[in-house]
């Protein structure tokens, strides 16, 4: 690792600078730092800081991506989706690079909490609520000082992509393949793109259609994953063969809820069920919109017994966290020693541990080029690599890699 320069290992008088803590996140074209932000008059407080020091052939197309993804998620106000405070240029290289500041967020992804210590049935429809809250806001709600809605559509909804606090928060994440009407963007638009998770994939999305209900699609393999603890083959794309999939699906959720022995949870059995049926429906205008299904896990969580969210998370949430920070630390001494002798990690950073970042300016205005339209934050084709999804900040302490690749 290069030595670090004392510009870089010391505070100065400049308002606004950021000391790094630990990495969070490594990928082909940046690094996700837990930092502290220090500003004017004392200020203080914990971040996620992206930093993009590539600087290869495709640099100026994933900074375009980079900002437009940040802008968008800066223009959504909702308390389950993850926020970004700001863009900056950091000094990272001679030309200087991209940075994102985004919320820190400490506690563990869904799919850690499937795979070690499944949530009840109370606890689940919570987090479904609040996600498909995140979904409608993005989807339907007129952000401030805008003209309409952003039409987002997330594209990726899963296990991996859902965030639980220690105090009980959901926070919707990896909004790097989202699709939405976003005015003055950078980047260009690729169309005919089929982007997410192949096992929460709605049918249509094999079309290229992509709808606000393919996200409920999604989110409704993440409960039956979550109720039953199971991973399901991909959703089949011809009718006949989905219905025999669904009929499968729903016939296991029923045992995985015939195994409670609270008769309030037996009891909602069948409104689990239904529900299930409707959001997983072949054709798209059969499902229910994110609102809708809001709605509903809240009638039907309002008659089953405790724990709630909040009391589930904090009596679990930092064991798991624990035992995830563990588990990467292991694999990543294991990698390390299987490592080729002289093999390059991907992505190096230039910093480390305790050095202080200034930034050079803030983002400038989008391009008056850019016009508006869809646009669809992905990184394809030569690009590859990294996905520059700011949502990836938020993996679990002690995580070295980030995929560009669904899974």
């Amino acid at each position: 690792m290069p030595v670090p320069s004392p510009a870089s290992t010391a505070p100065s008088t400049a308002a606004r600078r950021f000391q790094l803590h630990e990495i969070v996140g490594r990928g082909g074209f940046g690094t996700v730092w837990r930092a502290s932000l220090h500003d004017v008059g004392g200020f203080s407080r914990q971040v996620a800081l992206k930093l993009m020091h590539y600087e290869g052939p495709a640099a100026e197309e994933v900074a375009r991506r980079m900002r437009d993804e940040a802008r968008l998620l800066g223009r959504i106000r909702h308390r389950a989706v993850v926020g970004v405070h700001s863009l900056f240029r950091h000094s990272t290289s001679g030309t200087g690079g991209w940075g994102v500041v985004m919320e820190y967020i400490d506690g563990i992804d869904l799919s850690t909490a499937i795979q070690r210590d499944r949530p009840s049935l109370p606890v689940l429809l919570e987090i479904v609520e609040e996600v498909a809250g995140a979904l409608h806001a993005a989807h339907n709600l007129t952000p401030p000082g805008e003209e309409a809605p952003l039409r987002l559509v997330h594209r990726d909804v899963k296990p991996g992509n859902v965030r639980i606090t220690r105090q009980g928060e959901v926070k919707l994440l990896d909004f790097g393949v989202a699709n939405a009407d976003l005015k003055g963007r950078e980047a260009a638009v690729h169309q005919g793109v089929i982007m997410g998770s192949s096992r929460y994939l709605a049918p249509e999305r094999h079309r290229g259609e992509d709808t606000h209900q393919g996200d409920v699609y999604a989110l409704g393999i993440l409960m039956a994953n979550t109720l039953t603890g199971k991973r399901f083959p991909d959703p089949p794309r011809a009718a006949a063969d989905h219905a025999a999939f669904l009929g499968n699906l729903l016939e296991t959720v029923g045992h995985a809820l015939a195994e409670d022995d609270a008769p309030e949870v037996r009891a909602a059995e069948r409104g689990v069920r239904m529900l299930l049926l409707e959001m997983l429906a072949f054709e798209s205008h059969d499902r229910p919109d994110a609102r809708s299904v809001e709605q509903r896990c809240r009638r039907l969580r309002s008659g089953l017994p405790t724990p709630w969210l909040r009391d589930w998370a904090e009596a679990t949430v930092p064991r798991l966290a624990a035992e995830a920070a563990r588990n990467a630390q292991a694999e990543a001494v294991k990698a390390a020693a299987q490592a080729p002798a002289g093999a390059e990690v991907a992505a190096r950073p230039q910093q480390a541990p305790g050095d202080w970042l200034e930034a050079l300016g803030e983002a400038p205005d989008a391009p008056k080029r850019a016009g508006s339209g869809r646009v669809k934050f992905a990184l394809i084709g030569g690009v590859g690599g990294f996905l520059v999804g700011v949502g990836l900040c938020a993996l679990a302490l002690g995580a070295l890699t980030l995929s560009a690749l669904p899974h």
